[in-house]
């Protein structure tokens, strides 16, 4: 193992190799400018640094490594050490600093404490990508999921909030979210913002984007007040200086997205967070994707909720609503500091902003898919509410996005919806002008891609029955 550290007058490098360990040291100032305020750490892995260490190192005169150029006696330790050359991802190199400094104070889950006791940081060097490869490989709910991602991006690309969200590919409204901490209010503003006058990053503006990925600081060159989300709600509310958002996309439908955001005493988010966010837009999409649509369990289909009302008036509150509806803001997530769901603000708003009714898909906590519908009331005084439908989505609405959750190709997708219309292969084959044989072919593949063995299985499955 190979620990870089810096102290107050020279950089100490140890290396731990099965024969013992060696120390070497070197004068921080001999030839190599001044000492900027230094990373936590950085990492060296085989013949390249990630793309976030490598600014990081960079930007950073301090750091002796790799660019910067390792003084001959750490070149040759590091070489006898073994572990740079020759070994493939996943290798055992740990390169770890403190500084006197106090900033950073944080890398994502790594504390400064943990960095001053144990002078080394053990994270493996793997992308962030190839990370969530594994940590997402699993049967999880949506909640896990959100919970896997904030806290793996939190071990590349250091934030001091951030929120997760769900968006129906449909609409491109957001149905669910999941924050890092409360900040002690609902999700009017948030919504109000989001679907308001068009701003810069807007998740559907970065969904048309390539890749969907965004930081405020530097697509506004430094003057992120330029956004009139910056200039409302981030900085004068929560004190955020600086955003990077993503969406998460898969064969060309939008399933969520994240936003972090730092504050004043962190630098902006840069090209090297970006590219990291880049790096999982597809893999999160296609995870996105699949937990939607896992079987839930021990759900009843048949069970509805029967049809809820709500009405909405122009500052958000619930001015009248029906028996069922109070069951039915429950199952969507309940009220959150006495504010509706994510999901009802979030179409309130953007049936507000738009003049017009709008209709999104919600998959709820427990599993269920809800259709809420939004439409403007009118009325003497100039009413601005909103009445909000919220019902059971049948079964075959759910069929197309089920299908392109699972990522089927369109001709996958069209031998599909016939088998859910209970065609036989002679009916398949006669209908897309394909032998019988061809759709046999199709058929193992769409089973193995939707993880079912019949033709049964294979509409219990998209029906969510």
């Amino acid at each position: 193992m190979v620990v870089v550290q810096q102290t107050a007058h020279q950089h100490q490098m140890r290396v731990d190799a099965p024969g013992g360990t060696a120390r070497a040291g070197w004068d921080p100032g001999h030839g190599l400018g001044s000492q900027p305020e230094l990373p936590k750490y950085c990492g060296v892995d085989d013949d390249h640094v990630s793309d976030v260490d490598q600014r990081s190192l960079d930007d950073c005169d301090g750091w002796v490594c790799r660019r910067a150029g390792l003084p001959p006696v750490g070149t040759i330790l590091l070489k006898a050490a073994g572990r740079i050359r020759g070994r493939g991802v996943g290798h055992e190199v740990t390169v770890a600093a403190t500084c006197g400094s106090g900033y950073p104070r944080k890398l994502g889950s790594c504390s400064w404490r943990r960095l001053v006791d144990d002078e080394q940081v053990n994270t493996p060097w793997r992308s962030l990508a190839d990370l969530l490869v594994d940590a997402t490989a699993g049967d999880q709910d949506v909640s896990t999921l959100a919970h896997v991602v904030q806290t793996s991006v939190a071990r590349y690309v250091r934030y001091d909030f951030a929120c997760f969200a769900v968006t129906d590919p449909a609409s491109g409204l957001v149905t669910w979210a999941s924050k890092t901490r409360s900040l002690g209010v609902g999700d009017e503003e948030f919504a109000a913002v989001e679907y308001g006058p068009p701003d810069l990053n807007s998740f559907a503006e970065l969904a048309i984007r390539n890749p969907p990925v965004g930081a405020l600081s530097m697509d506004t060159d430094g003057h992120p007040e330029r956004c009139r989300r910056y200039r409302e709600l981030m900085r004068p509310r929560f004190g955020f200086t600086d955003e990077l958002r993503v969406v998460f996309t898969s064969r060309g439908l939008a399933w969520g997205g994240m936003a972090l955001y730092r504050t004043h005493d962190e630098p902006p988010f840069n090209a090297g967070d970006v590219d990291q966010l880049a790096g999982i837009v597809g893999l999160l999409g296609a995870a996105l994707a699949r937990s939607l649509f896992r079987l839930a369990p021990h759900l009843d289909p048949a069970v509805g909720l029967g049809q809820a009302v709500l009405i909405v008036d122009g500052a958000d509150n619930v001015t009248h609503l029906t028996a069922s509806a109070e069951t039915a803001v429950k199952e969507l997530g309940g009220w959150e500091h006495r504010s509706l769901p994510a999901s009802v603000l979030h179409l309130v708003a953007s049936t507000r902003a738009r003049g017009v009714g709008a209709t999104t898909l919600v998959h709820t906590p427990a599993g269920r898919w809800l259709s809420l519908r939004a439409a403007p009331l009118t009325g003497p005084g100039g009413s601005n509410d909103t009445v909000v439908t919220i019902d059971t989505t049948p079964r075959t609405a759910l069929s197309r996005l089920a299908l392109a959750a699972h990522g089927l190709t369109a001709r996958e997708e069209d031998v599909t919806l016939l088998v859910l219309h209970g065609a036989s292969t002679q009916s398949i084959a006669a209908a897309l002008h394909l032998s019988p044989h061809t759709v046999q072919d199709h058929l193992k593949k769409i089973f193995g891609k939707v993880g079912v063995t019949s033709r049964r299985e294979l509409t219990a499955s998209l029906t969510l029955g």
